[in-house]
């Protein structure tokens, strides 16, 4: 399924630069997010001491809270909502180079149409990696929760 954008954005405007930078953006903060699971072991892992060849978890050993695990994880997404948001600013200017579109878009029956035209795209966009943040945030409590409940009762489990 294709959607045409073209009806959401500045007439003649390529929208390819954009569509890459959300796309390796989201990438890119979809790839920092996973240094929560690389926090989330190690901070699992020095809940155990190593005696012999068994794993024995040491007296008085407390995970730490997951807002602590996740740290910055999530940051990428913030940081890409906001670039997302800066070509607000981008397509209103746009309207303005050239040819001056931003006088045939005031003159057109629908008000609304420079600026349906100017926000759609990047305020979707911005609110895609908040929405997926918040699908990551609720997967690594998940992840975090069934670590720590899985440690108390299988000491030597993922080992």
């Amino acid at each position: 399924m294709k959607i045409d954008l073209s009806r959401y954005a500045p007439p003649g405007i390529n929208l390819n630069p954009e569509k890459n930078v959300f796309l390796w953006g989201l990438a890119g903060a979809a790839c920092w997010s996973l240094s929560f699971l690389f926090r989330l072991y190690e901070k699992w892992d020095a809940l155990f001491q190593r005696i012999g060849n068994e794993n024995v978890l040491r007296k008085g050993a407390v995970m730490p809270d997951y807002t602590e695990v996740l740290g910055n994880a999530l940051i990428g997404f913030a940081v890409l909502a906001l670039a997302m948001l800066s070509f607000i600013a981008y397509h209103y200017a746009y309207h303005r180079q050239g040819s001056k579109s931003i006088y045939l878009m005031r003159r057109l029956p629908d008000r609304w149409e420079l600026h349906r035209r100017c926000l759609t795209i990047p305020l979707v966009s911005a609110l895609l990696c908040v929405l997926a943040a918040f699908v990551l945030l609720c997967v690594y409590y998940w992840i975090y929760l069934a670590v720590t409940r899985m440690s108390v009762w299988f000491p030597d489990s993922g080992r």
